[in-house]
């Protein structure tokens, strides 16, 4: 069963049900992840995301100061182009580069 939602990602229509939200620090390291639709459960917008990921208003207001910023993308970009990946160039190991 499916949401029967639609977004726009990278100008392009597809399902919500095919993204996922994820947390990016200002140099482009991901902190946080999590698929839009599970079951029941949809997260459809950033804020719905920043509230899923920290319960108080303190909270999503500290990472926001911090230039924390939350990205819609489909996991299909996901895995191309991330997948384990989540360390920005200048943070990456050696081992990973």
């Amino acid at each position: 069963m499916t949401s029967g939602l639609t977004v726009t990602v990278d100008g392009q229509p597809v399902p919500l049900d095919d993204c996922g939200w994820f947390e990016l620090r200002p140099c482009g390291c991901i902190d946080s992840a999590i698929v839009a639709v599970v079951g029941d459960r949809v997260i459809a917008t950033a804020d719905q995301a920043l509230r899923h990921w920290h319960s108080t208003k303190r909270q999503r207001e500290a990472r926001v100061r911090d230039g924390i910023t939350v990205e819609l993308m489909t996991m299909a970009r996901y895995r191309e182009e991330i997948g384990s990946q989540w360390e920005c160039e200048q943070h990456a190991t050696a081992a990973q580069r």
